[in-house]
């Protein structure tokens, strides 16, 4: 979280992903740097014992949430 608003502070868009249990404390670090809402895009986890297809069906999901953060003003 950290890095992508540094990144979002100096003028370079980024894409924060986070797993779904730590949203709450993604959201206050946000809060805490000055962005309440900087956007991120959020994924089901756990992430490490995933199948090789729900890799791939969570990678979809975050291409797509990140598109939509990417190309909204």
């Amino acid at each position: 979280m950290h890095d992508g608003i540094t990144f979002e502070q100096t003028g370079k868009r980024a894409v924060v992903l986070c797993t779904a249990p730590f949203e709450v404390t993604a959201r206050n670090i946000a809060r805490m740097m000055g962005l309440p809402d900087y956007p991120f895009a959020i994924l089901d986890h756990p992430l490490g014992s995933c199948t090789p297809a729900e890799v791939k069906a969570r990678a979809t999901a975050a291409c797509e949430q990140a598109i939509e953060i990417l190309t909204t003003p």
